[in-house]
Formats: structure tokens, sequence, C-alpha cells
């Protein structure tokens, strides 16, 4: 049974604010530390729009997006890692699934140990539709992916990051069945413009302690 958007908003709200609540504990009692590796996981909502020529289930539409994020830092600045997205439409009889996966760098125009940051790649994407009822096609391409972000307690080991996510990726010509000729749609080009409430994990490396005896 395919998640709703509803029942993943609410699992990821319920993980992160009770994971929230020990965060502060837990950092007083290990100390701040310096970041390394980062995981986010986030849900929200995201509006796909399909363009090609000879096509007839074209056009902007509304969906919902999942989004996975790994990232480990590579200076004061930046993070490095990849993140995975989900878009889908199922609200009528054709429907749309967008998968993405993209080696994003991250920039933090102060530092990584503050909120705001801003992310992009080349990103990796594979469609999938429905043909029939019982039959779908897969196709991929190439293209870009951006965002901006904001960590709300970014000295957290868990904290709520909002974000907003632009994919734009070129599929071109796709005919069905595979090699046959017969074209299904020419052109074919999408985007995605997301809205997401994320939850991150963080890993810190301990700085140690000197005593004096």
């Amino acid at each position: 049974m395919r998640p709703t958007a509803h029942s993943l908003t609410v699992a990821v709200l319920l993980v992160g604010f009770s994971s929230a609540i020990l965060a502060d504990s837990a950092v007083a009692q290990l100390g701040h530390g310096t970041q390394t590796g980062i995981f986010m996981l986030g849900i929200g909502t995201g509006s796909g729009t399909i363009t090609c020529t000879g096509c007839s289930h074209a056009g902007n539409m509304g969906g919902s997006a999942v989004t996975m994020q790994f990232g480990m830092k590579a200076s004061p600045h930046l993070r490095m890692g990849f993140t995975a997205d989900w878009w889908w439409h199922s609200r009528d009889t054709w429907e749309r699934q967008l998968w993405e996966l993209t080696p994003a760098v991250l920039y933090y125009p102060a530092t990584v140990e503050r909120g705001f940051f801003i992310e992009g790649g080349p990103s990796y994407s594979m469609v999938l539709a429905t043909v029939t009822d019982s039959t779908s096609l897969t196709r991929h391409g190439w293209g870009l992916a951006a965002g901006i972000g904001y960590d709300i307690a970014p000295q957290s080991m868990v904290s709520l990051t909002p974000i907003v996510q632009y994919s734009y990726t070129w599929v071109g010509d796709i005919d069905y069945p595979r090699g046959s000729g017969i074209p299904f749609a020419r052109g074919w080009k999408h985007s995605v413009v997301s809205l997401k409430l994320g939850v991150t994990f963080r890993e810190r490396q301990q700085q140690p302690s000197w005593s004096t005896y």
C-alpha cells in the first residue's frame, strides 16, 4: 500500500519533535564537538511540470515529495554528499513518478555550524509513467538540481530543516515499446519545485578534553 503524504508527514514530524526534545540533553552530556556527517529525511509537497510533443498527459500537476540527503563536512563552509528525491502524482488514471539522484555540494555562507545553506549539482533522473492499467514505461535523463534550506537548530544533534528544491531534467524522445519506433513522446522534459520539512541527524567528532594531575 502506497504511503500517503499526510501519514508520512505525521511520521516525520513525530520523529523530529521527539528527537529534538532529547537533543539538548544529549548535546549537554556529549559536548558540542565538531560536525562531521549529516543525514536528512524530508517529506512535503511538490509541483511537477512535464513538457513534450506528441503526448497527451503533459502539463503542470501537484504531487507529493520525499528527499534523503547524506553529507560530509569538507570545509568550514562546504559539505559534499548525495541527495535522493522522489516525486509522484497519482490523482488520476495516469500515474507519474520521478526519481532523482544528485551528487550535491552544500554551501553555508556563514559556517556549517549556522543554519542557512544553498545546495546544487548535476542530477540523474528516472521517469516512471503508466501507459495502461497493467503496463508502464521507465526512461532516464540528466539535468540539474538546486535548493535552499535552513537548519532550525544547527548546534543540536537532531533538528528540523525546511528546504525548497528545484530540478530540471531532459529525457528526450520516448518510443513505446522501447526500440519500436512508435512515438510515445517527443522532447520530454520535466521540472519539479518542492517544499519539504526535514529531520536532520548529525554526527559529531568530540574534541579531546585535557586534565591536569
